[in-house]
């Protein structure tokens, strides 16, 4: 009898150290639970600012990229003569704005516009002043006036075009005027600059359609005071490509002539 009690309670004693090592496992895996749950938030963390640091360095990146860009323009560059051959050295101070214009224009790449810069000397009694074409790759060169003053660069565009008249001054030499055609030479515009001014445009109020667009042929154009230039110009209802063509066809080719005052400076 006292052994069958023994042999019982070393049963009972079993059962309850398989009921202590079950609840201590479902312990240990609620605590690892908790564990595993507290670390999504960690994560989650971790995750996120590698996203960040990786958005960062890639935009500082592209900064660096731009900087490295721009350090690695030459100290100076060269213009040539289109008719004489001469050379002109621009230092940086004095083509950067040049450069900007590029740029932001989005004309050729640096590297092929800045090694391609050809240029004619414009006479100016206040500062050294050129006409500067440039991006010569398309059907017409762009260009530009280039004012260099106190190793400085202030740019007049002209936009793309093709000069079609020698460039005159006004009496008092203190305007220039260009004639400008686009890349059909069927219709013109009139370029004038103020050359005390660093280039500053002189666009009549009542007549700025013969200096803002190409909108009908200019057959001539000449100075009659330092504020007034006289324009011919082809005598038409309509300016479609087709009416042009008749009138460039005709023997006779109406004209009109027209005196322009010009914008006060």
């Amino acid at each position: 009898m006292n052994e069958i009690k023994r042999q019982l309670k070393m049963k009972i004693g079993d059962t309850t150290q398989q009921q202590r090592n079950v609840v201590q496992k479902i312990r240990q895996h609620s605590i690892q639970s908790k564990k595993s749950n507290s670390l999504v938030p960690a994560i989650v963390s971790i995750v996120v600012l590698a996203a960040t640091l990786i958005f960062v360095f890639s935009v500082i990146g592209e900064k660096s990229g731009i900087n490295t860009s721009s350090a690695n323009l030459p100290d100076s560059i060269t213009m040539i003569n289109s008719l004489s051959g001469e050379i002109v050295e621009l230092d940086y101070g004095e083509y950067i704005g040049f450069l900007d214009y590029i740029t932001e224009n989005n004309y050729g790449k640096q590297e092929d516009v800045l090694s391609t810069l050809k240029y004619t000397p414009i006479k100016n009694k206040f500062s050294s002043s050129y006409l500067v074409t440039f991006d010569c790759g398309k059907t017409v060169c762009a260009s530009a006036y280039l004012n260099l003053e106190s190793k400085t660069s202030t740019i007049a565009p002209l936009g793309e075009g093709i000069l079609t008249s020698e460039i005159t001054y006004s009496p008092n030499q203190e305007n220039v005027m260009f004639l400008l055609s686009n890349s059909e030479k069927t219709k013109q515009r009139i370029v004038i600059i103020n050359l005390g001014f660093s280039g500053e445009s002189r666009i009549p109020s009542l007549h700025h359609k013969y200096f803002s667009n190409y909108n009908l042929p200019i057959t001539n154009v000449q100075w009659l005071t330092d504020n007034k230039i006289k324009v011919t110009v082809a005598d038409l209802e309509e300016t479609t490509d087709e009416v042009i063509k008749k009138w460039e066809q005709d023997i006779n080719r109406p004209t009109k002539t027209i005196e322009v005052p010009l914008s006060k400076d």
